[in-house]
């Protein structure tokens, strides 16, 4: 019906501009009968008119409707150009907020600029009543991450075959509150860090691991075969697909 009442509406030229434009975000959520509407309007659309649609899931929106558009795929934004830009937008907004704060926002984003800003946006509003700076463990707390050291040392005591040690690691990470699922995607990013650690000598520049993290898993490294590690990340990877169909997470 909101389709119908826009297509209505798109028959009517612009009054004080030169197009009339429509931008409908997260498109693919719009119904089957929807686009099947819409489709006659972009065949053959006024000349005054434009639509522009954005998605994240374009594989849902009908190979009928992408035929009839322009797509222009936004790639990610590599992590030193977002934290960059988070500095220097920090510096201009006068938030007293530490680099490794900023640096866990540009990981939780995933190279999103919209989200960077939102996540920055929140921290610095969280933070507002207090004098000091918004340093690292503040903004685990905020954003509901924690300490990848504690995992790093759970995977060295896994390694090490020292069960009940391991036991009680994991029940200290979990008394923090960590999402299962946010949880396991941290496990499989370590083993991903302990790949590259092997095949290529030594890790990619990012912002997740501070110097003693990254020689902690360098040293891992070194004393677990590959077999070891794919059979943990197939682990890994199944517990996540599995972790969806349980009624306690925890």
């Amino acid at each position: 019906d909101d389709v119908r009442d826009l297509i209505e509406f798109s028959k009517y030229g612009p009054t004080t501009a030169r197009y009339k434009i429509f931008i409908i975000d997260e498109v693919h959520m719009l119904s089957k009968q929807a686009f099947n509407a819409l489709l006659k309007t972009l065949e053959e659309p006024p000349e005054y008119l434009k639509f522009i649609f954005a998605t994240t899931e374009v594989r849902k929106i009908p190979v009928t409707v992408i035929s009839r558009c322009q797509r222009f795929d936004l790639s990610r934004v590599k992590s030193e150009l977002l934290f960059n830009y988070l500095k220097n937008i920090a510096i201009k907004e006068k938030g007293n907020i530490s680099e490794g704060a900023l640096k866990l926002i540009v990981k939780i984003s995933e190279g999103s600029v919209r989200d960077s800003l939102s996540l920055l946006d929140r921290a610095l509003v969280t933070h507002t009543l207090e004098n000091d700076e918004l340093d690292l463990k503040t903004a685990q707390r905020i954003f509901g991450y924690f300490d990848k050291s504690h995992l790093i040392e759970l995977f060295d005591l896994i390694f090490q075959g020292k069960e009940k040690l391991v036991i009680n690691k994991y029940r200290n990470i979990s008394d923090k509150g960590i999402d299962p699922k946010i949880f396991l995607n941290d496990f499989l990013e370590i083993l991903y860090f302990i790949k590259n650690f092997k095949i290529f000598g030594k890790n990619e520049i990012n912002f997740s691991l501070n110097d003693n993290e990254s020689k902690s898993l360098e040293q891992i490294s070194n004393n677990i075969d590959n077999e070891t590690l794919i059979m943990f990340w197939q682990f890994t990877l199944k517990s996540i697909e599995e972790i969806n169909i349980v009624s306690n997470q925890d």
